[in-house]
Parts: structure tokens; C-alpha cells; sequence
């Protein structure tokens, strides 16, 4: 009985132990052409990794997939759930930026965004949790469609952006959904903005171009035409479904609201705060205040004359409240001391980024180039954002580079240690890394905007002849750019070890302040124990309404890894007597 019951708390201690291989903390924005300085649509994504122990390092390899031909029953294989779909006989290059832990057997590919060879692009995905009793009507399957596979069913497939969405679309409608999720897919023309709701449920909209936004974990979509085929791709029982459920919401003028009856009665704290610091800094006029009911999606400047550029974009991804003084980072909180959650929020450049990108769509571009994507690997507020088209066949070695750990030949280690030094030792670094990276920036911006020209108005067939020309380009430039960083990692190095003596920590293991705090509470349950039901019972209590179930259900399982160990640790001493 002992050995049946140490295997069932095992069991359990491991299940609550892996993290939830979606990316639950990921931001993104979306600028409309008419809306920026150079006419260009602007999109981009924060990837976020916050599962202690490894909160914020989580290595990516920016790689090109080549174009490959398949035989009959080849079929996509994800590893995280389990979920297939057949190959085409042939399909296109596209380029993606892979966990560097794909093909272990436990974690999934998440390609994460890319262009592929016609030049659509694609940024996938804003994870997002349905309602509770949305998902009770339409569940969510186990082995349907995931987050790790979106970018490799559709970049290889899709001709323009609207047709990425259908066959996202057509995938939902035959293999259903495993996951609340939010995709954008743009070409050179539009840009699709799709929220996937529940386990068959979805609506898309071509995104306005006179329009900005920004979403975080949840959904945003508030009353849509339905009806506007040419503008709206949506399942066909998306209002039945949620009547269904007795969760159907309208707007204030009585039509159907899409995200009041998908969402969570609440925002969560931390796409609360992402969002509203996002739009404030987009437009600090907006007329919202933090705890309104939602966010509109669909966004004006309020100065009708306002345009966006890239910088102010970079500037919304490394965000960390500095325009909203009555709040701070909560990467900045100390570890073992109690959180004062009314400073205290979830920042857009925060301790977790792992990936972060700006994707630039120039309609003078040929379509082969896609356009421009600014890369910034690991974390958003000390890394550089380096431009790549989406024309290359290959990728600098560095980005390539698959350790779990530092390895000093890897471009994301490299851009992570630098990041983690900064927070380390802030009384050394400051505001200088990323006031470096600003200044370096301001550079490739210009020297991108002479590409542009010189490649603008090609054929597309002009375009493709120029392939090795455009790599060689990105490789030379990549090289430079991974020795100036290199070069400021050992700076960094050199003055920790003047200012703070030989012994000091160069932080090769990380300085995240939520595995710091994760492991700080460890201790402190360890040195004040507490029974199973002391401990539910202040979770059902602590736990606020408006937290997702997602959340909620990760705290028990957290809570039930504790009892487990406990009492496994229990019967092991019993036993050893």
C-alpha cells in the first residue's frame, strides 16, 4: 500500500511540475500603414517563458526551413499534444524561430513567427484562456490544434495572408482547437487578425489600416459583422455557441460582443497592466482607465496627426512603466518579502521574454522579401532589434546554437547574460545597454531604409535571383552585430569583476526574480510546514475571481507538488527507520 500510494504522489508531483508548454504571458501590437511614418504595416509579438525554474531561459534558434516535397501519408508530428495533419506533396521555405528544445520528445516546436517564400509572414501565437462555461459547451481537445505547430501548418501552405486564416480555420473545423489563442498573418497587401475561442469556435477580421493594438492573454474582439465575408472569416456557431453556454454578452448597443462572451468575467492582473501600459504609451490621451470592464481592440490616436515609427514600437516592447510612475516592474519586487500588488505589475519588457520581434511589411518590397524582421532574442528591455528579410536561405551560426544553458557562442546566451547582468547589477549598467542598443539602432534603421530602396520595384523573379545576395548581406551583417555583442558582454564582465571583485556572480545561471521568489517561498514552506488542507483552503480563498481557470488550476497543482512532496518525504523517512 506504501509503494502505491508513493507512486500516486509521484505521479502527481511530476504532473504539477511541468510547465504548461504554452506561452500564457505573451503581448503583441499591430500598426495599420496608415498609421506610421513610412506607410509600412508594423506588427510584432513578446514571446514570454515565466515557468520557474527556468522563468526567462528558454534558448530560440532564428533558422530557414527549406522548401521539401513529401510522399503520401507524411503527416506534421507535434511532440507537445500529440496532434497531425498531412503534408502537402510540396512545401514552401519559410523561416521560423524554433525552441531550441524541439525533438526532445516533451516540448514542441513553436516556430513563434516567419516568413515564408511568397511573402506571407506570420506571428503565432497570444495565448488566451475561454470562459469557463464556453468551454463547457465547446471543450477544448487534448490532441488538437496547437500553438507549436500554427507557424508549420501555415507558412509552408499559405499564398496570401486570408488564406493562412482559412486554413487555420479549416484545421479547427476538422481537427478542433487544443488552446485558447489570438494569430496574425499579414502579406504585402493586409493583415488578419484572428482569435481562436474555443475548441471549434473562431472569428478573423482584416485588420482596418487606419487602426492600432495591443492584446495581451485574452480576447479583445467586440461586436463584428458577421455577415462581411469580404472582411470577416468566422466559425458558423460562433453566437450559438455562446448562447449555448448562457454566457452571450452584447455591446451597449445590443449586438453580440465577442470577447464579454468568450473571455474571463475579468482581466487577469497581468493583461491588465500590459494592456493599458501599451495603449498609454501608444496615446497617452486614450480615454481609458486601468480598471475598466475592457480594451478596445480597434484604436484612433487621439492626435489625429500622431504616426508610429519603429522606435516608438521597440519602445512599447521594452516598456517597464516608465511613463506610469505609480507602478513598477514586478521583476524588480524583492525576493521573500510580500508583494504590494497595487505597484507592483507584469510589464511588457519583463524578467520572461525570450523572444521578442517587430515585423515591417513595405508593399515596394517584392513579394519573395516578405520585409523586414526586427529580431530582439531573450529579453525585450536589454536586447538589440536586428534586421532580417525574409528572402534569406540561411541564418547566422549563432542563432543556431541548441544548448539548454549558457553556451558563449550562442547569440540568444550571448543577448540573456548581457540582459541578466544589467538587472544583476543595475548600480553598474543602468540604462546604458539599451541606450547602446537604441543608438546602434538608429543606424540600421537608416542603412535598412537604403536596402529598401535598392530592392523596391523588383520582379518578383528579379527578387529571387538576388537570394545569395541578400544572405551573404544578412550573414556580414550578423557577424558584425554578434562581435559588438560579444564585445559588450566581456565590457560588462570586465567591470563587474573591477567594481565587485573576482568572486562576484558574472550570473552564467540567471537573475530572474521569479525563480528567486519561487525558490524563496520553497524555503520558507520548507521551514514552516503546513498540512494539505491548511493549504487549500488559502488558496480557494486567495484565489481572485479574476484569474483565469488556467491559473487557478496550475496553483492547486503547485499546491498538490508541496502536499506530495511532504508526504512522500514522510513515508521515505518511515520507511528508512
Amino acid at each position: 500500500m506504501k509503494k502505491i500510494l508513493f507512486k500516486l504522489l509521484f505521479g502527481l508531483m511530476v504532473i504539477a511540475l511541468l510547465p504548461v508548454q504554452v506561452a500564457q504571458a505573451c503581448s503583441a501590437f499591430i500598426v495599420g500603414k496608415d498609421l506610421t511614418t513610412d506607410g509600412s504595416m508594423l506588427y510584432g509579438r513578446t514571446e514570454d517563458y515565466p515557468y520557474a525554474p527556468d522563468g526567462g531561459r528558454h534558448n530560440q534558434n532564428f533558422v530557414v526551413v527549406p522548401a521539401k516535397d513529401y510522399k503520401e501519408g507524411d503527416k506534421i508530428e507535434d511532440e507537445s499534444n500529440g496532434f497531425t495533419y498531412p503534408h502537402l506533396s510540396h512545401e514552401m521555405k519559410y523561416t521560423a524561430t524554433y525552441d531550441a528544445a524541439r525533438g526532445d520528445g516533451s516540448n514542441g516546436n513553436f516556430g513563434a513567427h516567419g516568413f515564408n517564400e511568397v511573402g506571407v509572414s506570420m506571428t503565432a501565437t497570444v495565448s488566451a484562456t475561454p470562459h469557463d462555461k464556453i468551454l463547457k459547451a465547446d471543450p477544448l481537445v487534448k490532441d488538437g490544434l496547437p500553438e507549436a505547430s500554427m507557424i508549420d501548418l501555415v507558412l509552408p501552405r499559405a499564398k496570401t495572408a486570408r488564406e493562412g486564416i482559412e486554413i487555420v480555420a479549416k484545421t479547427l473545423d476538422e481537427k478542433v482547437s487544443a488552446e485558447g489563442n489570438i494569430i496574425v498573418v499579414a502579406d504585402k497587401n493586409e493583415l488578419w487578425y484572428m482569435e481562436i475561442l474555443s475548441g471549434h469556435q473562431y472569428v478573423a477580421i482584416k485588420f482596418p489600416q487606419d487602426r492600432y493594438a495591443i492584446f495581451a492573454n485574452t480576447y479583445y474582439l467586440g461586436h463584428v459583422d458577421l455577415n462581411d465575408k469580404d472582411n470577416v472569416i468566422a466559425s458558423k456557431d460562433v453566437e450559438a455557441v455562446a448562447k449555448k453556454a448562457d454566457h452571450y454578452k452584447t455591446d451597449k448597443d445590443g449586438k453580440f460582443h465577442i470577447a464579454d462572451s468568450y473571455g474571463p468575467d475579468e482581466y487577469t492582473e497581468r493583461n491588465r497592466s500590459r494592456t493599458y501600459a501599451g495603449i498609454t504609451l501608444m496615446d497617452p490621451k486614450a480615454d481609458i482607465k486601468y480598471d475598466d470592464q475592457h480594451f478596445d481592440l480597434l484604436r484612433k490616436p487621439t492626435d489625429p496627426s500622431k504616426k508610429y515609427s519603429l522606435e516608438d514600437v521597440f519602445a512599447e516592447q521594452r516598456n517597464r512603466f516608465e511613463h506610469l510612475k505609480q507602478f513598477t516592474a514586478d521583476d524588480l519586487a524583492e525576493p521573500g518579502k510580500k508583494v504590494d500588488t497595487k505597484k507592483y505589475k507584469y510589464a511588457l519588457g519583463n524578467e520572461n521574454v525570450i523572444d521578442a520581434h517587430v515585423y515591417q511589411i513595405k508593399k515596394d518590397l517584392p513579394s519573395p522579401f516578405g520585409g523586414i524582421v526586427w529580431l530582439g532574442l531573450a529579453q525585450s528591455r536589454n536586447t538589440p532589434y536586428v534586421p532580417f528579410y525574409g528572402l534569406v536561405n540561411d541564418t547566422y551560426g549563432a542563432f543556431k546554437v541548441r544548448s539548454a544553458k549558457y553556451d558563449p557562442t550562442s547569440w540568444y546566451w550571448a543577448v540573456w547574460h548581457i540582459d541578466q547582468m544589467v538587472m544583476k547589477y543595475p548600480d553598474l549598467f543602468g540604462t546604458s545597454i539599451q541606450d547602446k542598443w537604441k543608438e546602434m539602432e538608429a543606424g540600421w534603421i537608416k542603412e535598412q531604409a537604403a536596402l529598401d530602396q535598392k530592392y523596391s520595384g523588383l520582379t518578383d523573379e528579379q527578387a529571387k535571383a538576388l537570394q545569395g545576395e541578400v544572405t551573404k548581406e544578412s550573414m556580414d551583417r550578423a557577424d558584425v552585430i554578434f562581435k559588438q555583442i560579444k564585445a559588450t558582454e566581456k565590457e560588462m564582465e570586465d567591470k563587474i569583476r573591477e567594481e565587485k571583485g573576482l568572486e562576484a556572480d558574472f550570473v552564467y545561471d540567471g537573475y530572474n526574480k521569479a525563480n528567486l521568489m519561487a525558490a524563496a517561498e520553497k524555503d520558507s514552506s520548507d521551514k514552516k510546514p503546513e498540512t494539505c488542507q491548511e493549504a487549500l483552503g488559502d488558496t480557494s480563498k486567495n484565489a481572485s475571481k479574476t484569474q483565469d481557470s488556467s491559473v487557478v488550476f496550475s496553483v492547486l497543482l503547485g499546491v498538490l507538488a508541496v502536499c506530495g512532496f511532504s508526504l512522500a518525504g514522510f513515508f521515505y523517512k518511515k520507511s528508512k527507520k
